[in-house]
C-alpha cells in the first residue's frame, strides 16, 4: 500500500476548505492523519484510471506536491513540510472511489478487518481468575476480563508488578473500586448531558402586552431569522493579510496592517501622516508593491488548479478588488514621497511652514529648484522629478538632492538634470544645467 505521511498539518486557508465540507467534523485538524476514516494515496490509485489522471492533474506531475483522499475529500499536501495546501470535495463522477483503487489493497484491507472482528468474537463469559467476578465476557487470549486486562497493562507500561485484584489487601481494593466509580459517574453523567435536548424557546413580538393582560391566546410569535455568515473580501481585512502571508508575503505582520489602514482609508491623510512619516514605511510600501504581484500569480494558479471552484474564486476576486484600491494609493504616496510631501503637509497642518521658510531665508540659504527624471533601482522605473532644496549653493543643493536620492534608492538621469535658483517670490532666476 502507499506510504502516507504520519502528520499532516492544516494551514488556515486549508482548515477554511476543510470546514466547508460535508462531515467536517469528523476530521482531526491538528494532525489530520489521526483522522477516523481510511487513507489512500497516489500509489494505491489503478494506473491510468480517472481519478489517477486526475490527481496527477492537481499536483501538476510534481514530485513536491502528495496527494491523499478517504473517498469524501481529497488533500494536497506538500510532502517535504507536511503541510496541507488545500482541500477539495470528492467530485460525485469518481464516487465510489473503491472503483479506482487496486483490487489487492481492498483484499488486504478486508483480510485486517476479518482479523480485528475474528479477535473480538474470542470472548466467552464466566468468572474472571483475577477479579472473581462472575458473568463477565472473558478474553480468550489472556483468559480475564477486559478490566483485568487493562490493569494488567498499566502495570506493565509503568514498569510495576500486576497483581490480581483477588490478591491485593482490602485497602488497596477500595482504592480501586473508588477510582471505578468515579470514572463511571462520570462518564454517566457525560451521557446524561449529551442527552438533554435544547429547549426551544418561542421569540414572542408583544411579550410585555401579553404579560400585561394575562392573555397568552394574543402571544405573536416570531420566528427567528437564520443569519448566515458571508464572505466578504473588500471588508474582511484578516483574511486578506493570512492570503499574503500564506502565499509567500515576509512583511511583518504589524507594518502591513499600518500600512493596509493607511492605504484603505487615504481620505484621512491628516490623521494617517504620523504614521506614513516613519522611516521603515517607505520601504514596507515598495516591498508590498512587489507582493501583490506576486500573490496574484500564485492566487490565479491555485484557482486554475482546483478547478476554478467558488471559494477560489470569491477569495481571488477579492484579492484583486484590494489590489485595484492599493494600486492606485501606492502609487500616491510613492509620488509623495518623491516630493517629500508627507513631511511638509505635516508641517503645514501644524501651521509652522512660513516659520520654518522665513527661518530658512534669515539665515542665508538661497531656494533651489532641481527638476530630472527619477529612475527607481527596485522596480526600474522612470518619472520626471521636480523638488524645491535649500542651500548657500548649486552645490550644496545638489549635495543634498543626491543624498535625498540614494537614501530613497533612486537616481537622477543626469543628462536632464537642471537647478534653477528661484527668487523669494517664486520667480526663475538663473538656470544652469
Amino acid at each position: 500500500m502507499a506510504k502516507l505521511p504520519s502528520e499532516i498539518k492544516l494551514t488556515r486557508h486549508a482548515q477554511i476548505r476543510l470546514e466547508e465540507r460535508k462531515n467536517s467534523v469528523n476530521y482531526n485538524t491538528k494532525n489530520l492523519m489521526r483522522s477516523s476514516c481510511k487513507w489512500y494515496g497516489k500509489d494505491d490509485l489503478i494506473k491510468n484510471s480517472k481519478l489517477y489522471l486526475h490527481c496527477l492533474y492537481v499536483c501538476r506531475k510534481s514530485n513536491q506536491m502528495g496527494y491523499i483522499t478517504d473517498g469524501n475529500i481529497e488533500v494536497i499536501y506538500n510532502k517535504s513540510t507536511g503541510v496541507a495546501i488545500t482541500v477539495m470535495e470528492v467530485k460525485e463522477k469518481f464516487l465510489p472511489i473503491t472503483q479506482y483503487i487496486k483490487p489487492k489493497y481492498l483484499k488486504q484491507i478486508e483480510l485486517k478487518k476479518e482479523k480485528i472482528k475474528m479477535k473480538k468474537s474470542k470472548t466467552i463469559i464466566g468468572t474472571c481468575p483475577d477479579c472473581g467476578r462472575e458473568n463477565v465476557e472473558i478474553i480468550e487470549s489472556v483468559g480475564i476480563c477486559n478490566k483485568c486486562k487493562l490493569r494488567k497493562q498499566n502495570a506493565k507500561y509503568r514498569n510495576k508488578e500486576y497483581i490480581p485484584y483477588i490478591k491485593l489487601s482490602e485497602d488497596e481494593k477500595r482504592k480501586i473500586d473508588a477510582r471505578s466509580h468515579g470514572q463511571k459517574k462520570k462518564s454517566d453523567d457525560n451521557q446524561h448531558d449529551r442527552e438533554i435536548p435544547i429547549p426551544n424557546i418561542p421569540m414572542i413580538e408583544n411579550y410585555y402586552q401579553m404579560k400585561a393582560e394575562n392573555n397568552p391566546a394574543i402571544a405573536h410569535i416570531v420566528e427567528p431569522k437564520k443569519v448566515e455568515k458571508t464572505f466578504d473580501p473588500l471588508l474582511d481585512q484578516t483574511s486578506f493579510i493570512n492570503t499574503l502571508r500564506n502565499y509567500g508575503c515576509e512583511i511583518p505582520e504589524k507594518n502591513l496592517e499600518d500600512i493596509l489602514n493607511v492605504l484603505s482609508f487615504t481620505d484621512t491623510l491628516k490623521n494617517a501622516f504620523v504614521t506614513m512619516t516613519k522611516n521603515n514605511n517607505q520601504q514596507t510600501i515598495l516591498n508590498l508593491d512587489q507582493t501583490l504581484d506576486i500573490v496574484e500569480r500564485k492566487l490565479q494558479r491555485d484557482w486554475e488548479i482546483n478547478g476554478f471552484q467558488e471559494i477560489d474564486d470569491i477569495k481571488f476576486k477579492g484579492f484583486l478588488t484590494w489590489r485595484r484600491m492599493l494600486k492606485s494609493a501606492i502609487f500616491f504616496w510613492k509620488k509623495l514621497y518623491q516630493t517629500n510631501a508627507p513631511t511638509e503637509l505635516q508641517k503645514v497642518w501644524n501651521h509652522h511652514t512660513i516659520n520654518d521658510s522665513n527661518d530658512k531665508i534669515k539665515c542665508g540659504q538661497k531656494k533651489f529648484q532641481i527638476t530630472t527624471d527619477s529612475i527607481s533601482t527596485i522596480l526600474n522605473t522612470r518619472r520626471p522629478f521636480t523638488r524645491i532644496f535649500y542651500g548657500t549653493s548649486k552645490e550644496d543643493v545638489y549635495e543634498q538632492f543626491t543624498k535625498w536620492m540614494n537614501d530613497r534608492q533612486l537616481h537622477e538621469d543626469k543628462s536632464k538634470t537642471t537647478i534653477v535658483e528661484l527668487s523669494n517670490e517664486g520667480e526663475d532666476g538663473r538656470s544652469k544645467q
